[in-house]
């Protein structure tokens, strides 16, 4: 009988397999239950480890938050000052001259304010008879107050009854002048001009570019530097908001419709009305839903900063007390409402839709004509802002106006703005063209010379000359705009011919 040789080595084989016990020897990878607890040990380990990593990476996307939130907010408190100088001019109301806006009172004088001054008048002009009448009896009569009187005092010691040269005459022109007065009992300046009625929280009528606005509100005794950043929370919000719900709702429309990536530009698509369509949504709806911010922007901006007499505190007094006076409803809807929808559907509309233009309308390229890509960009921005820079500004009109249904707290304005109300955005586009339209502007009342007590000069102030069309009053901070995209043409120009230069 013969036995296997044993192993080289003279020590037991442990890999060969056990006939009886096929598990027996066998390595302790492969025992069921050693791979059981094995595997099990391994998966654990591998979620301890995704999850340190997700952790890791949690804290790593908080901290990239926190940075971009923080040089958000320093971006736009840059550009704050600049945007609440635009902001004033667009909302301060200048008529042509003090006539316009005369007629603009006489206009729209309601019934029982033409009936409350007429009876003002009957009673003033029945108390200038009786005080007539009075005088003329006194005269006649010849008894104690000629007799007594004078013997005993003097003639020059009697105080005499009014000539007719000092009486009030009904029928003059003075006495004609009425001052008006609101029901809160404020004195209505009927003359933006008047430097005399103006209140002193209110700045004088601005002329001039954004620069000299922020100048001008710096140096104010009621504003002063801290008023250039009004609003600055209420706008850092909406940003960080809109930054994240916008992306968020146009992809998940992509992904409903099964469209294509939002990430990439819509030059490289073939179809490109569904990608427009989600994205012009997308922007609408965020949009509308983010308006209140912007509205509650526009108003803690333009409201004076005067202790005593502004009406909002901050951001979330300025959200409860529109909501207790006008109304849950008055956040989106009202005048506002029109405008909000209109202004979110062209803003991204054209902004997005200039490089399609020009590749697929004007066959420029980007990388063939740099020189002439940016030509064309420049002159299609500044097509955009001739269309969006006048909804911006009717829209900023409309955001002021307050329609309270419980009275409260007048809105005093840093800036002189219209009294009576637009009934929408066409009236109010019409309203300025009416009424702010015109080659020149009349400014305050000049001093009056030691030569001529008597005269009563103004000063007349240059306008633009796109101010004979009307229209100055809706491009208002276009010059602030076409600055700025010279700037970035310029140096793209400038950046083209380099890379030119370094090809050769």
């Amino acid at each position: 009988m013969s036995f296997p040789p044993p192993p080289p080595s003279g020590a037991p084989n442990v890999n060969a397999a056990n006939p009886l016990r096929p598990y027996y020897g066998s390595p302790l990878d492969a025992s069921p239950l050693q791979s059981y607890y094995q595997n099990t040990l391994s998966t654990s380990a591998l979620e301890e480890e995704l999850a340190v990593q997700q952790e890791i990476s949690s804290q790593e996307a908080t901290r990239e938050l926190l940075s971009y939130g923080a040089v958000k907010f320093l971006t736009l408190a840059l550009a704050a000052p600049f945007e609440a100088g635009q902001t004033l001019l667009q909302v301060q109301y200048l008529p042509n001259d003090e006539d316009t806006n005369d007629r603009d009172e006489d206009t729209y004088t309601s019934a029982a304010e033409q009936e409350q001054r007429d009876e003002e008048f009957r009673r003033a002009q029945e108390e200038a008879q009786e005080e007539e009448e009075y005088y003329a009896e006194d005269t006649g009569s010849g008894g104690y107050y000629s007799s007594h009187s004078r013997s005993s005092r003097g003639a020059d010691d009697f105080p005499m009854p009014r000539s007719n040269a000092n009486r009030l005459d009904p029928t003059s022109a003075v006495f004609h002048e009425r001052k008006d007065f609101d029901q809160s009992g404020y004195l209505i300046r009927t003359n933006v001009y008047d430097d005399e009625s103006r209140p002193a929280f209110q700045m004088a009528p601005l002329e001039g570019g954004v620069w000299k606005v922020v100048t001008e509100l710096a140096k104010h005794p009621t504003e002063g530097w801290t008023s250039l950043w009004k609003g600055q929370y209420a706008n850092w919000v909406y940003e960080m908001l809109h930054l994240f719900a916008q992306p968020t709702l146009e992809a998940t429309l992509n992904d409903t419709f099964d469209l294509e990536d939002d990430t990439i530009p819509l030059v490289h698509l073939d179809r490109v009305a569904p990608n427009i369509a989600t994205m012009v949504t997308s922007h609408l709806v965020v949009g509308f839903l983010l308006s209140p911010l912007e509205l509650v922007r526009t108003r803690l901006v333009v409201q004076t900063a005067s202790p005593g007499q502004r009406k909002y505190s901050g951001m979330l007094n300025c959200f409860s007390t529109i909501i207790s006076e006008e109304g849950f409803t008055a956040l989106w809807g009202g005048v506002n409402l029109f405008p909000t929808l209109v202004y979110h559907t062209l803003t991204p509309l054209l902004s997005n839709c200039l490089p399609l233009i020009i590749d697929r309308v004007f066959n420029i390229s980007a990388s063939e004509s740099p020189l002439l890509y940016s030509f064309a960009e420049l002159t299609l921005d500044t097509l955009d802002l001739l269309i969006r820079l006048p909804i911006e500004t009717v829209r900023k009109r409309l955001q002021i106006q307050i329609q309270a249904k419980i009275p409260g707290k007048r809105f005093e304005t840093v800036v002189e703005t219209r009294k009576r109300p637009y009934v929408g955005m066409v009236d109010c586009v019409y309203r300025i063209i009416q009424e702010e339209g015109g080659p020149h502007r009349r400014l305050s009342r000049s001093k009056k010379s030691d030569d001529d007590h008597d005269s009563d000069s103004r000063r007349m102030a240059p306008r633009p000359w796109y101010a004979a069309l009307g229209v100055r009053g809706l491009y208002t901070g276009l010059g602030m705009h076409l600055a700025s995209n010279l700037a970035l043409f310029a140096v793209g120009a400038v950046t083209s011919l380099q890379d030119d230069g370094d090809d050769w």
